[in-house]
C-alpha cells in the first residue's frame, strides 16, 4: 500500500484518515463495509479485512463515526462487483459510495516522469 501525507496513523495494513485533510486525490468510490462509534472495533474490522482482502482499507472519521472504507475504484462499476466479495465474506451491509480516492494505488496510472 502506498502511504500518502494525508494519513495520520498506520496499523498493519490499513491507515486512519485525518478527518481535517483532503482523503484523496481524485473522485471516484470506496465501499462503505461498516461504520462504529468505538474506534477499536473499525480497528479490529479493518484487520480482520486486511487479512483476507488485498486492497487498500481506510478508516475515515466522520464524527461521531469511525468509517471502515476498502479500495480506491476509478468506477462505480468496478467497485460493485468488487461489492460482491465483501458480501461473501459476511459484510452484507456493505454498500459502496462515492469518495475521494488516491490514484497513486491505482495500477493504471503511471507515476511521475515514468512511462
Amino acid at each position: 500500500m502506498v502511504l500518502s501525507s494525508i494519513l495520520f496513523t498506520q496499523v498493519g495494513g490499513w491507515v486512519f484518515i485525518d478527518p481535517d485533510r483532503p482523503v484523496g486525490n481524485a473522485k471516484g468510490w470506496r465501499i462503505q463495509v461498516g461504520a462504529f462509534i468505538y474506534r477499536q472495533n473499525a480497528e479490529r474490522t479493518a484487520t480482520i479485512l486486511d487479512k483476507k482482502i488485498n486492497l487498500p482499507i481506510y478508516i475515515v472519521v466522520e464524527n461521531p463515526w469511525y468509517k471502515v472504507l476498502v479500495g480506491d475504484f476509478r468506477t462505480k462499476e468496478e467497485a460493485e462487483e468488487y461489492l460482491e466479495i465483501i458480501h461473501k465474506l459476511g459484510y452484507s451491509d456493505a454498500f459502496v459510495r462515492e469518495s475521494p480516492i488516491n490514484l497513486q494505488n491505482d495500477e493504471n496510472v503511471a507515476p511521475s516522469g515514468g512511462p
